[in-house]
């Protein structure tokens, strides 16, 4: 239960700075919000210019004494205590009490007195500390405002009616209980928030915690799945090199279940390396794609409302998976952010260039696009995963806007020494048009 003892020892929770009332519509009141004690300067001074014209418009009556200098700093005097009405709720309602007190005493004709109201009420609805204090000292300033007005009424020369004694009191015990009241208001208020935030935390906390508890098992299970085909194919490596001379078809079956063993821990690897990489289970769990499948990433750009142009240029070479599912993640992804930000009418070109040492990729649009600190930021690897796949074979990746309009994707893959064996299955350059 938060209590208005911990509020005050929590400074986030501190009742000076809370942003009331609720809604903070105009630039006046988010300004008051965020500068509490200049707002309450400027109300203190509003309300002492009102009270110093009450003053000065007063007209004496019988013994009423006039407005003169003394009397108008002691109505400076009660506006400066009312500026700390909030910073420091008690001080301020003990010393504005004084000019009153002073003011009354010396029987000063005016019709404009709220200023003591407003203290009370700010003293019991802004101050953090134990609601016993609070009540104590409010409670004496009450007293002491009350045992004036009760001398106004018995000393001879006044003119005050003994019905104004109970409405002075009233008025500034209804002032004091109505403080309280939105003192205990607020104080639900920040219990209810900070029920809210921790119940949210303990939410993700408890999400996190469940994602953590099933990414650990499947690590366990990827762990046994590769220590068990691992341990199968050592011995059957052993057993292969025993019956190599003698027996060399026993040694061909072994070596065959030596690779079979070898592909089905590696499928099982993949599966489950898959699901580790992304939080979307069931992903797709087919061959890995090559740039022969880039006819079908712009074939599906196309159905998305971007016609799309592939063209690839010069031989293709042999090259290893890894290098070649990168080269192919880079255009996926580049045509993905083509299909979000590139915008309505919109065209996208894709260039493959094959040479010798580098296999050369483009990517351009010529729509709205974005920058790239926004594609950075978007959901997913973006960028950031391109950049990664392409440094991972120690190539180099551009992209930004293009100076036309529209956004371009430059990236170049090296090339193995091994990669310079030629593809029967592919020809020299193809082209798929929108």
């Amino acid at each position: 239960m938060l209590t208005a003892d911990v509020a005050a020892q929590r400074p986030e929770y501190r009742l000076t700075s809370m942003r009331w009332p609720p809604r903070l519509d105009g630039p006046v009141m988010r300004w008051g919000a965020e500068h509490p004690f200049a707002a309450d300067v400027l109300f203190a001074g509003l309300i002492g210019a009102l009270a110093l014209a009450g003053l000065l418009a007063a007209e004496p009556e019988g013994a009423e004494r006039s407005a003169d200098a003394l009397g108008v700093a002691i109505v400076v005097a009660q506006a400066a205590a009312l500026a700390f009405r909030r910073r420091n709720p008690l001080a301020s309602v003990v010393a504005l009490s004084v000019p009153v007190v002073t003011m009354w005493m010396l029987n000063y004709a005016t019709n404009f007195d709220v200023i003591s109201l407003i203290s009370v009420y700010s003293a019991t609805a802004s101050s953090h500390r134990s609601r016993r204090t609070v009540w104590l000292v409010v409670g004496g300033v009450v007293g002491l405002l009350t045992t004036v007005a009760v001398l106004g009424v018995l000393v001879p020369d006044e003119s005050l009616p003994p019905l104004a004694v109970a409405g002075i009191a009233a008025i500034h015990i209804t002032g004091a209980f109505v403080g309280e009241m939105v003192h205990d208001r607020r104080l639900r208020i920040l219990e209810l928030e900070e029920r809210a935030i921790k119940a949210e935390a303990e939410r993700e906390l408890l999400a996190r915690e469940a994602v953590l508890r099933e990414r650990t098992s499947i690590a366990r299970d990827l762990h046994d799945v590769v220590a068990h085909g691992m341990s199968v194919m050592v011995v059957q490596a052993g057993a292969a090199q025993r019956l190599v001379h003698t027996q060399p078809d026993r040694a061909a079956t072994a070596l065959e279940q030596i690779q079979q063993t070898g592909r089905e821990a590696l499928t099982e690897m993949r599966r489950m390396l898959g699901v580790l990489r992304s939080d979307q289970h069931g992903a797709e769990l087919g061959p890995q794609p090559t740039l022969d499948d880039l006819a079908a990433v712009v074939q599906r750009c196309t159905d998305a409302g971007i016609p799309t142009e592939l063209s690839v240029q010069g031989e293709p070479r042999i090259r290893s998976a890894g290098a070649e599912m990168a080269a192919y993640r880079v255009v996926q992804e580049a045509l993905t952010n083509v299909i979000k930000h590139a915008g309505r009418p919109a065209r996208a070109i894709v260039k493959v260039t094959h040479s010798s040492d580098v296999v050369s990729l483009e990517v351009s649009d010529d729509g709205v696009g974005a920058t790239e600190r926004q594609l950075a930021a978007s959901t997913g690897h973006g960028l950031v995963g391109m950049r990664e796949r392409v440094e991972l074979y120690h190539g180099t990746l551009r992209a930004g806007p293009r100076p036309g309009g529209g956004f371009r994707v430059a990236a170049t893959i090296p090339l193995g020494p091994a990669s310079h064996e030629s593809r029967p299955d592919v020809g020299v350059a193809s082209e798929v048009g929108s």
